[in-house]
């Protein structure tokens, strides 16, 4: 008798307990593979492509004091490598690399490019030849 009553106690507790818990296990399971197959088999279109051609270009300006140009020439290479040290500003350097060689060249090229007159830029100016 007494096994009987621990059997169907058992067998109790297995119905209350296990079985539901099984059950909520079993639907999360099958429910969250429903539900990543619809979501993951869904193709997503996309409405705006990038497009290449329509690239927009910022021109940036600063302001700042030259304190000195060094020009490094390289006549192997044939191109000369510009260090522009600067003040006033939180850019402490400025690197440039032009393929030429001459002076005048050069000079223009600087000139352009920090939008200075080119009698300051020969006074700021120190050559290096390699």
């Amino acid at each position: 008798m007494k096994s009987l009553r621990w059997l169907t106690g058992l067998a109790k507790l297995w119905l209350e307990f296990w079985l539901p818990l099984f059950l909520i296990t079993l639907g999360v399971w099958y429910g969250t593979q429903w539900l990543n197959g619809n979501v993951l088999s869904q193709t997503y279109t996309i409405k705006a492509e990038l497009d290449s051609k329509q690239v927009q270009q910022t021109k940036v300006t600063l302001a700042f004091t030259v304190l000195a140009i060094d020009a490094e020439i390289d006549r192997r290479n044939k191109n000369t490598e510009v260090t522009v040290k600067t003040a006033g500003s939180s850019l402490i350097e400025l690197e440039f690399e032009y393929p030429v060689i001459e002076f005048v060249e050069v000079e223009k090229a600087i000139a352009q490019e920090l939008n200075l007159p080119l009698d300051k830029i020969r006074k700021l100016i120190r050559y290096r030849l390699d």
